[in-house]
């Protein structure tokens, strides 16, 4: 277990190790300003965000607006780089360095600290010397910063760390835990590099050892990008605050895919449960802001300027991620069915996977959970070009077929397992495994392989896709 996570997660010299995480005392802020030439970026949340109702909860959800990213400066505005001493640390991360979202020339990159504090994100090309090094200065207007590096080359590797700075300009990583946050690896896309992988794991939210052995096995395929369906951490009240949760069993046990790539969550039942609140709002939202003032033809915004439902096209397909707890609520679902009819009418020559929450089909143990998205969402999944539909909830593993759409249910992220109750008529293979699916997109059709731990193939199959328009 230490040596899984020495690798990602440094422990603190003796002499520092009284640091300690302290969260519930952060308020979810703007963006801080980015220091370049000419001038600076700045917004702030306003002071009476608007309010909603989740259902299945009583307590108002403030909803600030979306983070309007911080720039990379341009190649002509760098200087020699600050300097860096990761002896000592300087502050501690509330959310630790994370990739939100890349595309082949940008990444978008996002972190919280416990406190307001200048610094720098840096950034280098892998063996690139040290002078080399760029970065993107952030200020002490706010905890909060979204930082989108820009103009990287397609199918480059890079790699990107914080720092925060001290009185003498001396730049410092902050704490993680008890240790640091080692430097995440960014790997830029590029286009018609087949096939796209992509790893799937659900329900994960225990801080199981399992989690962690499942997390390196499905890093040793090197995906692309991670799809979690949901129900990131349960029991939040294990833990002191959401924050201690969120890294106890979330950003610990998943730390070697965090460092790799982004992952791409959906809202779980277990996100809106009274003790994942935050400062008047899930958690979740505050580790997965919206992104809408950063993309145009990815649309990261969802409803109010939370990131509950999103989508965002590689290559060929086109990725659509639901929140199926707002399904159950009639004024709460129209808006998100609206989005959903929008995003499913484009081009015909689009391939669409489409994750969410709850399945609408399953063998295992919430059978009944899914028939209102059974009746409301999959007759548009059926007239669209949806080829692939992922889920949780269920712990456990199913591969479903109906009507030319492949439903795949990823709930065993855990050793917390569900066994099978009534076969359905649809499912092709049941596991109630400890396990992670890896998806391999082609241009004609999709492979997924499901692994057990140990790397045992639990299920394999491929879908042909029908050619495109």
């Amino acid at each position: 277990m230490a040596s899984r996570k020495k690798a990602i997660l440094t422990p603190l010299p003796r002499q520092l190790r009284m640091i300690r995480f302290i969260a519930g005392v952060i308020l979810l802020g703007a963006l801080a300003g980015c220091t370049r030439s000419g001038g600076s970026v700045q917004d702030e949340y306003p002071k009476l965000p608007p309010t909603i109702e989740l259902p299945g909860t009583s307590t108002p959800v403030q909803t600030p607006p979306p983070l309007t990213p911080t720039i990379a400066p341009t190649l002509e505005e760098l200087s020699p780089p600050p300097s860096y001493d990761s002896s000592k640390v300087l502050g501690a991360y509330v959310i630790p360095l994370t990739i939100q979202h890349l595309s082949n020339t940008e990444a978008d990159l996002y972190f919280m600290l416990e406190s307001p504090a200048e610094g720098a994100v840096f950034y280098s090309l892998y063996g690139n010397p040290s002078d080399q090094t760029q970065w993107i200065t952030f200020s002490a207007a706010t905890d909060t910063h979204l930082i989108k590096v820009s103009d990287l080359e397609p199918g480059a590797l890079y790699k990107a760390w914080v720092g925060v700075s001290d009185d003498d300009g001396v730049h410092h990583p902050p704490s993680f835990a008890d240790g640091i946050w080692e430097p995440i690896t960014i790997r830029l896309p590029q286009e018609n590099d087949w096939p796209i992988r992509i790893g799937v794991i659900g329900d994960s939210g225990f801080g199981e050892e399992v989690t962690y052995q499942l997390a390196e096995e499905m890093a040793s395929h090197h995906p692309e990008l991670v799809i979690h369906t949901g129900d990131l951490v349960y029991n939040v009240y294990e833990d002191p605050s959401p924050p201690q949760a969120f890294i106890r069993k979330f950003y610990q046990p998943l730390a070697v895919l965090l460092h790799a790539a982004p992952i791409y969550p959906v809202f779980g039942n277990h996100e809106g449960y009274e003790d994942a609140y935050w400062r008047d709002l899930p958690f979740y939202f505050a580790a997965f802001p919206s992104m809408e003032n950063s993309y145009g033809g990815d649309d990261f915004g969802g409803k109010l300027g939370q990131r509950e439902w999103y989508a965002f096209t590689h290559g060929d397909y086109q990725f659509i991620f639901l929140n199926s707890q707002q399904f159950y609520s009639a004024e709460l679902r129209e808006e998100q069915d609206a989005w959903l009819q929008e995003r499913l009418g484009g081009s015909s020559s689009t391939t669409n996977i489409v994750v969410f929450h709850i399945p609408p089909f399953t063998s295992g143990y919430h059978p009944d959970d899914g028939i209102p998205i059974r009746q409301a969402w999959v007759p548009l999944f059926e007239a669209a070009n949806v080829a692939l539909v992922l889920s949780g909830h269920d712990h456990n593993y199913e591969r479903l077929e109906l009507n030319g759409i492949t439903y795949i249910v990823s709930g065993g992220g855990s050793n917390k397992l569900y066994g099978k109750q009534d076969t359905r008529e649809e499912s092709e293979f049941f596991a109630a495994e400890s396990h992670f699916v890896i998806l391999e997109l082609f241009p004609d059709r999709i492979g997924m392989t499901a692994y057990g731990l140990g790397g045992e193939v639990l299920d394999s199959y491929t879908l042909h896709l029908p050619s495109r328009d």
